[in-house]
Protein backbone atom coordinates (compact mmCIF):
# COMPACT_ATOMS: atom_id res chain seq x y z
CA UNK A 1 0.00 0.00 0.00
CA UNK A 2 2.74 2.81 0.78
CA UNK A 3 4.63 1.60 -2.82
CA UNK A 4 1.35 2.25 -4.43
CA UNK A 5 0.65 5.68 -2.68
CA UNK A 6 4.11 6.73 -3.55
CA UNK A 7 4.65 5.19 -7.04
CA UNK A 8 1.28 7.24 -8.13
CA UNK A 9 3.24 10.79 -6.71
CA UNK A 10 6.76 10.17 -7.51
CA UNK A 11 8.52 10.40 -11.15
CA UNK A 12 11.57 8.10 -11.88
CA UNK A 13 14.06 7.71 -11.31
CA UNK A 14 13.58 6.46 -7.56
CA UNK A 15 15.59 4.07 -5.31
CA UNK A 16 13.97 3.00 -1.86
CA UNK A 17 16.20 2.38 1.33
CA UNK A 18 14.78 0.27 3.98
CA UNK A 19 15.99 1.44 7.31
CA UNK A 20 17.84 -1.80 9.33
CA UNK A 21 16.59 -3.52 11.25
CA UNK A 22 12.70 -2.53 10.97
CA UNK A 23 12.23 -0.84 7.36
CA UNK A 24 13.94 -3.40 5.31
CA UNK A 25 11.12 -5.85 4.30
CA UNK A 26 8.76 -2.72 4.10
CA UNK A 27 11.33 -1.05 2.11
CA UNK A 28 11.71 -4.12 -0.45
CA UNK A 29 7.95 -4.35 -1.00
CA UNK A 30 7.45 -0.98 -1.55
CA UNK A 31 10.28 -1.00 -4.13
CA UNK A 32 8.31 -4.44 -5.66
CA UNK A 33 5.51 -2.11 -5.77
CA UNK A 34 7.09 0.88 -7.78
CA UNK A 35 9.01 -1.01 -9.63
CA UNK A 36 12.53 0.84 -8.14
CA UNK A 37 15.50 -0.09 -7.02
CA UNK A 38 16.08 -0.86 -3.59
CA UNK A 39 18.67 -0.73 -1.11
CA UNK A 40 19.67 -0.83 2.93
CA UNK A 41 20.57 2.31 5.32
CA UNK A 42 22.33 0.54 8.36
CA UNK A 43 21.50 3.43 11.46
CA UNK A 44 21.38 3.02 14.60
CA UNK A 45 20.27 4.77 17.96
CA UNK A 46 22.22 6.43 19.83
CA UNK A 47 21.26 5.70 24.06
CA UNK A 48 21.88 7.15 26.73
CA UNK A 49 21.24 4.59 30.22
CA UNK A 50 18.41 6.59 32.12
CA UNK A 51 17.65 9.05 29.65
CA UNK A 52 17.15 6.71 26.05
CA UNK A 53 16.86 7.61 22.72
CA UNK A 54 18.80 10.80 22.09
CA UNK A 55 19.80 10.30 18.66
CA UNK A 56 20.67 8.27 16.09
CA UNK A 57 23.53 7.34 13.67
CA UNK A 58 23.11 5.76 10.12
CA UNK A 59 26.05 5.17 8.21
CA UNK A 60 29.67 7.13 8.48
CA UNK A 61 27.29 10.19 9.35
CA UNK A 62 27.74 11.79 12.31
CA UNK A 63 25.38 11.19 14.74
CA UNK A 64 22.02 13.51 14.70
CA UNK A 65 20.63 14.48 17.81
CA UNK A 66 17.66 15.47 19.90
CA UNK A 67 17.58 19.24 19.80
CA UNK A 68 15.68 19.00 23.04
CA UNK A 69 18.45 16.67 24.49
CA UNK A 70 21.08 19.46 26.38
CA UNK A 71 23.92 17.49 27.91
CA UNK A 72 25.73 18.22 31.29
CA UNK A 73 29.39 18.51 31.06
CA UNK A 74 29.22 15.20 33.57
CA UNK A 75 27.28 13.08 30.57
CA UNK A 76 29.90 14.67 27.87
CA UNK A 77 31.66 11.28 28.02
CA UNK A 78 29.25 8.62 28.34
CA UNK A 79 27.55 10.35 25.35
CA UNK A 80 30.96 9.74 23.43
CA UNK A 81 30.89 6.45 24.47
CA UNK A 82 27.75 6.07 23.44
CA UNK A 83 28.13 7.89 19.57
CA UNK A 84 31.19 5.48 19.55
CA UNK A 85 29.39 2.48 20.21
CA UNK A 86 26.73 3.15 17.65
CA UNK A 87 29.62 3.41 15.01
CA UNK A 88 30.60 -0.21 16.18
CA UNK A 89 27.39 -1.24 15.40
CA UNK A 90 26.63 0.39 12.68
CA UNK A 91 30.32 -1.73 10.86
CA UNK A 92 28.62 -4.69 12.30
CA UNK A 93 25.38 -4.23 11.04
CA UNK A 94 26.39 -2.97 7.66
CA UNK A 95 28.47 -6.43 6.71
CA UNK A 96 25.81 -8.62 8.40
CA UNK A 97 23.12 -6.71 6.17
CA UNK A 98 25.01 -5.79 2.76
CA UNK A 99 28.68 -7.32 3.31
CA UNK A 100 31.10 -4.88 1.91
CA UNK A 101 29.42 -3.42 -0.60
CA UNK A 102 28.79 0.63 -0.31
CA UNK A 103 25.11 2.24 -0.76
CA UNK A 104 25.08 2.71 -4.10
CA UNK A 105 25.02 5.92 -5.47
CA UNK A 106 21.71 7.52 -5.71
CA UNK A 107 23.02 10.26 -7.26
CA UNK A 108 19.92 12.43 -9.43
CA UNK A 109 17.51 10.23 -8.06
CA UNK A 110 14.60 10.41 -5.78
CA UNK A 111 15.69 8.34 -2.60
CA UNK A 112 12.82 7.50 -0.20
CA UNK A 113 13.73 6.28 3.04
CA UNK A 114 11.24 4.11 5.03
CA UNK A 115 11.10 2.34 8.09
CA UNK A 116 8.56 0.53 9.78
CA UNK A 117 6.22 1.49 12.61
CA UNK A 118 8.00 4.54 13.93
CA UNK A 119 7.92 6.33 17.50
CA UNK A 120 10.86 8.00 17.21
CA UNK A 121 12.45 9.94 14.20
CA UNK A 122 16.19 9.58 14.85
CA UNK A 123 16.97 6.87 12.71
CA UNK A 124 15.18 8.23 9.69
CA UNK A 125 16.73 12.34 9.98
CA UNK A 126 20.04 10.11 10.70
CA UNK A 127 19.64 8.20 7.46
CA UNK A 128 18.40 11.35 5.43
CA UNK A 129 21.70 13.24 6.49
CA UNK A 130 23.57 10.05 4.80
CA UNK A 131 20.96 10.18 1.64
CA UNK A 132 22.16 14.16 2.18
CA UNK A 133 25.84 13.21 1.88
CA UNK A 134 25.30 11.34 -2.02
CA UNK A 135 23.65 14.55 -2.91
CA UNK A 136 19.76 12.90 -4.81
CA UNK A 137 17.66 15.27 -6.55
CA UNK A 138 14.92 14.80 -3.71
CA UNK A 139 14.30 12.97 -0.25
CA UNK A 140 11.13 11.71 1.19
CA UNK A 141 11.24 9.54 4.62
CA UNK A 142 8.10 7.22 4.39
CA UNK A 143 6.54 4.82 6.66
CA UNK A 144 3.05 2.81 7.29
CA UNK A 145 2.71 3.80 10.30
CA UNK A 146 4.20 6.67 12.50
CA UNK A 147 3.07 9.26 15.51
CA UNK A 148 2.71 13.01 15.47
CA UNK A 149 5.41 13.71 16.91
CA UNK A 150 7.74 11.86 14.34
CA UNK A 151 5.62 14.31 11.85
CA UNK A 152 6.43 17.33 13.62
CA UNK A 153 10.09 16.39 13.79
CA UNK A 154 10.53 15.74 10.38
CA UNK A 155 8.73 18.82 9.21
CA UNK A 156 10.73 20.95 11.71
CA UNK A 157 13.91 19.42 9.33
CA UNK A 158 12.01 21.06 6.22
CA UNK A 159 11.75 17.34 5.42
CA UNK A 160 8.97 15.55 3.16
CA UNK A 161 6.99 12.62 5.24
CA UNK A 162 5.12 10.00 3.57
CA UNK A 163 2.99 8.14 6.35
CA UNK A 164 -0.65 6.78 5.65
CA UNK A 165 -1.14 6.18 9.37
CA UNK A 166 -0.37 8.75 12.33
CA UNK A 167 -0.96 7.93 15.51
CA UNK A 168 -1.49 10.76 18.40
CA UNK A 169 -0.46 8.21 21.01
CA UNK A 170 3.50 8.53 21.23
CA UNK A 171 3.55 5.00 21.76
CA UNK A 172 2.45 4.57 18.64
CA UNK A 173 -0.04 1.44 17.81
CA UNK A 174 0.36 -1.32 19.97
CA UNK A 175 -0.15 -3.97 17.29
CA UNK A 176 0.70 -2.28 13.88
CA UNK A 177 1.21 -5.11 11.80
CA UNK A 178 -0.70 -7.59 13.43
CA UNK A 179 0.07 -10.02 15.81
CA UNK A 180 2.85 -9.49 17.87
CA UNK A 181 6.45 -10.71 16.46
CA UNK A 182 9.46 -11.85 17.68
CA UNK A 183 12.05 -9.19 17.45
CA UNK A 184 14.79 -11.54 16.56
CA UNK A 185 12.59 -13.36 13.74
CA UNK A 186 11.91 -9.94 12.14
CA UNK A 187 16.06 -9.19 12.38
CA UNK A 188 16.66 -12.34 10.87
CA UNK A 189 13.75 -11.93 8.16
CA UNK A 190 15.03 -8.24 7.46
CA UNK A 191 19.36 -9.72 6.85
CA UNK A 192 18.08 -12.49 4.63
CA UNK A 193 15.72 -9.81 2.31
CA UNK A 194 19.01 -7.44 2.48
CA UNK A 195 21.26 -9.98 1.30
CA UNK A 196 19.01 -11.12 -1.50
CA UNK A 197 18.42 -7.39 -3.06
CA UNK A 198 22.61 -6.95 -2.97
Amino acid sequence: MLGGKLRARLDPPVVVWGVTPTGVEIAAGAASAMKCRFDVVVATHVRLEGLGVVGAMAEDCEAVMDPNFEPRFGLMEVLNESIDRARRAIKTERLLFRGPRPLRDPEGATVVIVDGHVTSSWKLLAAAAAAAALEPARIILAAPVSTQAVREHVAARRLEFACPSIMDDPNGHPNPFGDPQDPSAERLRSIVVARQAA
